[in-house]
This record gives C-alpha cells, sequence and structure tokens, in this order.
C-alpha cells in the first residue's frame, strides 16, 4: 500500500522539495502534497512518473 510518509522520506532523501518533483512530473506541486499527507494515492500512471521522477524503486514509497 502506498505511504506518503515513505514518499515524503524518499524525497526528502535526494534532497528535492515538492515542486521540483512536481515539475519532473509535469504535475502541480499540491499533488506531492496531498500524496505526502495521505489525502490521495497516486494513480498507476501517476506512480511511475513518481518514480521516473525519485529514481527510486516502488518498495521506496510502499509499505
Amino acid at each position: 500500500m502506498f505511504s506518503g510518509q515513505k514518499l515524503k522520506e524518499a524525497r526528502s532523501k535526494r534532497g528535492l522539495t515538492q515542486a521540483q518533483v512536481a515539475a519532473r512530473m509535469g504535475l502541480s506541486g499540491l499533488y506531492i502534497s496531498y500524496w505526502e499527507n495521505d489525502r490521495h494515492a497516486p494513480n498507476g500512471v501517476n506512480m511511475v512518473l513518481l518514480l521516473r521522477a525519485l529514481g527510486c524503486e516502488l518498495e521506496e514509497v510502499t509499505e
């Protein structure tokens, strides 16, 4: 299951802001904020884009 806390940790570990990750994905920073605060979870397409933007594996953002 997707974890907003793990996403935040993965992003911080790479020294990226929410805005930087969102820009790499072509999205608004609001998406990243919602995901990190577990208000929403990324859909399949956005999950792929997120993993690419962070350069990480699925296990890093799931429990």
